[in-house]
């Protein structure tokens, strides 16, 4: 059976201040936001060998001592982990701690999509989750799956960014990032800050790099990021999800 395969790397979910400085016009923010600061050993849950198909299906390797291995390539980092998910099977993401509603977050996260990686055109693949299940019964989303996420369908690999609406409950805004050939055989390193809110003074910027090529300014939203009836803010999930 065909395999699928994606190696990332988290070191924290907290930016450094130096790659920060890097950025040059968000370096102020850098002290006063608040954050997610976790090793990858307190992940609130790790999600693969229970899932469907069972360990022979769904896979999460720790490769971070791979450093050098062109056959598990692995970022700068503390943490490096390969996702491993085959035609049988549905799952192999972590998932972080539940943020705050209200709360500003950087996070920052990197992704390595091998060149022989396969993608059939019947279905999809969820890179990165903020979800929030489980959700307020009977909440419609409009994007699909819950919450925001980063999803690949055919070539393109898309934000879908869910939240309260200004004249809904729910609202779905797509934003493109890239197509899967621009990507594949390169590590691509994310960069977003947010702040996760129901009210209108909510915000969300992503910065995408791919390879050795600059950062690139790919979202840039003003307003509502989330809903403030939903309890707990969404928390951070990263691997794949098979549709």
């Amino acid at each position: 059976m065909p395999q699928k395969n994606l190696f990332f790397r988290l070191s924290g979910l907290l930016l450094s201040t130096t790659l920060l400085l890097l950025m040059g016009a968000n370096k102020s923010d850098a002290a006063i936001i608040d954050s997610v600061r976790e090793d990858i050993a307190t992940a609130r849950s790790r999600e693969f060998s229970k899932s469907k198909g069972g360990s022979a299906c769904n896979r999460l390797e720790n490769v971070t001592t791979f450093t050098g291995n062109t056959a598990h390539p692995v970022r700068a980092g503390k943490q490096a982990f390969l996702h491993w998910v085959n035609r049988c099977g549905e799952r192999s993401e972590l998932a972080m701690q539940r943020t705050v509603i209200g709360n500003t977050y950087w996070y920052g996260w990197s992704m390595f999509i091998p060149s022989n990686w396969e993608n059939p055109a019947d279905d999809y693949d969820i890179l990165t989750q903020w979800s929030i299940y489980p959700n307020v019964p009977g909440r419609r989303m409009p994007c699909s799956a819950v919450g925001s996420y980063i999803l690949r369908s055919g070539d393109s690999i898309s934000f879908r960014l869910q939240r309260k609406g200004e004249n809904s409950d729910s609202e779905c805004t797509r934003y493109s990032l890239a197509n899967l050939s621009e990507v594949r055989g390169k590590w691509v390193d994310f960069v977003m800050h947010t702040k996760w809110t129901g009210n209108s003074d909510g915000f969300l910027k992503l910065w995408m790099k791919v390879g050795n090529e600059p950062y690139v300014e790919k979202i840039n939203y003003s307003g509502r990021t989330y809903w403030n009836d939903e309890g707990t803010g969404p928390y951070f999930k990263m691997g794949l999800y098979k549709g």
